[in-house]
């Protein structure tokens, strides 16, 4: 977090501190209770928190952290189930944003989400068993929006990997050949929604960016989307931040580099550290993408052994569809890459019943 950014928190809002204790881990019962007021609620209003840990042992360091970021009309709880399976060894925490929303521009929260993750990032950083340098934002939609601004505007070294799924970068955070994050409220009325303060995101992260020729909701090639935003076309955004990673060269031109015989296409920047993903899975991710973003991250070597594996058990079970049906309509337990959880899903998930491979 940045001078100005402690300033600002300071002045508009409270934060309810609560300290981990030495040597205490984190556990799916752990209670991290982050408070914040603001104009909406100015007796202040709690963050709601889901977190799995893995069983077993942490590795040397502890165990990798990802903190996921629902969807616009979704929950931390509902989303988590989803990613237990596809990132099993990393500890999650699934946060719960206000008005099932995260504050890009026009959404229904004006809830200071970045404090709240610098806060909950800290905290984290605090268990004996979460390693503080290999702390990941993953988001889907909204949540992907917020992992971009989290990506331009949050500074701590321990954020390592950012994966944005299907919401590139809009016109508010990249204009006049920079970057910007909201000086104030953000607002539909305001010019780029009261994003007026440069700032130069910080380098040596790696990212990834998840976008879709197909999306009907935030299109691939930009323009007008959800909450008043104007979005880049989502190989410029990909291009843009890879500059701000030290690329210098021209944008990858072309079709990229297909996956295999999938619609999936790859567009690497500075050996990886910057990568975009284009495919057709239209407002979520079909298992190759599901399958890079799980490589991506790393702390998790072998394959995804069955995408219908929602809890990584290593079998396709009642637990799977009950999880399923938790995530109803929702991209947590979108299995065929049409965005949504569905009925497709429940019997791709039939069809994977029993042991995996």
């Amino acid at each position: 977090m940045t001078l100005t950014t402690r300033l600002i928190a300071i002045s508009s809002l409270c934060i309810v501190p609560a300290s981990v204790a030495a040597g205490e881990v984190l556990r799916p019962d752990t209670s991290i209770d982050i408070t914040l007021e603001w104009s909406q609620e100015p007796d202040g209003w709690r963050y709601p928190m889901a977190i799995h840990v893995p069983a077993g042992d942490p590795p040397a360091g502890g165990f990798p952290g990802c903190i996921l970021l629902h969807g616009n009309g979704g929950n931390g709880a509902a989303m988590l189930p989803g990613f237990i399976g596809l990132l099993p060894c990393h500890a999650l925490v699934a946060p719960s944003g206000y008005a099932s929303s995260w504050n890009i521009c026009g959404e229904g929260s004006d809830a200071p989400d970045l404090e709240m993750i610098a806060d909950l990032v800290d905290r984290l950083q605090a268990f004996e068993n979460v390693d503080p340098n290999r702390i990941r934002i993953l988001g889907t939609s909204n949540g992907s929006a917020l992992a971009n601004r989290i990506l331009l505007e949050n500074d701590d070294p321990g954020i390592d990997r950012i994966a944005a799924v299907v919401s590139q970068l809009t016109t508010a955070q990249r204009h006049g050949d920079a970057f910007f994050r909201p000086g104030g409220a953000t607002q539909r009325s305001a010019p780029f929604c009261g994003y007026d303060v440069e700032v130069e995101p910080m380098p040596g992260r790696r990212y990834l960016g998840v976008c879709n020729v197909n999306d009907p909701v935030i299109r691939y090639e930009g323009g007008p989307g959800p909450g008043g935003l104007f979005f880049l076309a989502a190989r410029d955004s990909a291009f843009q931040i890879a500059r701000s990673q030290g690329y210098e060269g021209e944008p990858i031109p072309g079709s990229g580099e297909r996956i295999g015989r999938s619609n999936v296409f790859v567009y690497d920047y500075l050996d990886g550290r910057v990568v975009h993903l284009r495919g057709d899975a239209g407002h979520g991710m079909n298992p190759v993408q599901r399958q890079y973003v799980r490589d991506f991250f790393d702390g998790c070597t072998t394959p995804i052994p069955c995408p219908a594996d929602l809890n990584g058990d290593g079998r396709v079970n009642g637990a799977d569809l009950g999880l399923l049906a938790a995530a109803w309509q929702t991209t947590a337990g979108d299995l065929d890459g049409d965005g949504t959880t569905g009925g497709g899903d429940v019997g791709l998930l039939l069809a994977a019943w029993g042991e995996c491979p």
